[in-house]
């Protein structure tokens, strides 16, 4: 979850110690069940992801991970805080489709297309975009449920 803020000079001082506070707070505050809520979710579009993704040796499809399950609640910087941190990947250098290339050479030409050898453009298959598109929805309904539950809104 990313949170970024802007603000103007007059104030700065001022408001960027309350938001830095507030960003502290939901850190230290995010109850385990949202996380897990989170994770549910994200786990969700990992399983759509490898759904959607185009398989003709299904390698591609098999490099498509979840990262750092569970949220880290470490702090990134003097500006703010990583609340909840997940990602998903796809393609690496030791999955290999059946030509025995790695998945992390092709895995972005599948997703965003890429020019052919005969010089036409061959659109490409935005499996992750569209995994989260599926589940934008659930995802914005539980971060909101975490704000509300942290800063009691």
């Amino acid at each position: 979850m990313c949170m970024a803020y802007q603000w103007n000079w007059e104030e700065k001082f001022r408001q960027e110690d309350e938001i830095i506070d507030d960003l502290e707070n939901l850190r230290d505050n995010l109850p385990a069940q949202v996380a897990e809520e989170l994770d549910a979710v994200w786990q969700l579009i990992r399983e759509k992801a490898v759904d959607l993704c185009p398989k003709e040796s299904g390698a591609l499809a098999s490099s498509i991970e979840l990262e750092s399950e569970g949220g880290s609640g470490t702090v990134s910087a003097s500006q703010g805080a990583t609340i909840y941190e997940n990602a998903i990947f796809c393609g690496n250098d030791s999955t290999f489709n059946f030509e025995g290339q790695p998945t992390s050479q092709y895995a972005q030409a599948v997703h965003d297309g890429h020019m052919t050898a005969s010089g036409e453009f061959w659109e490409g298959t935005p499996f992750l975009e569209d995994a989260l598109d599926a589940y934008e929805s659930e995802l914005d309904l539980t971060v909101q449920r975490g704000l509300s539950e942290v800063l009691g809104d």
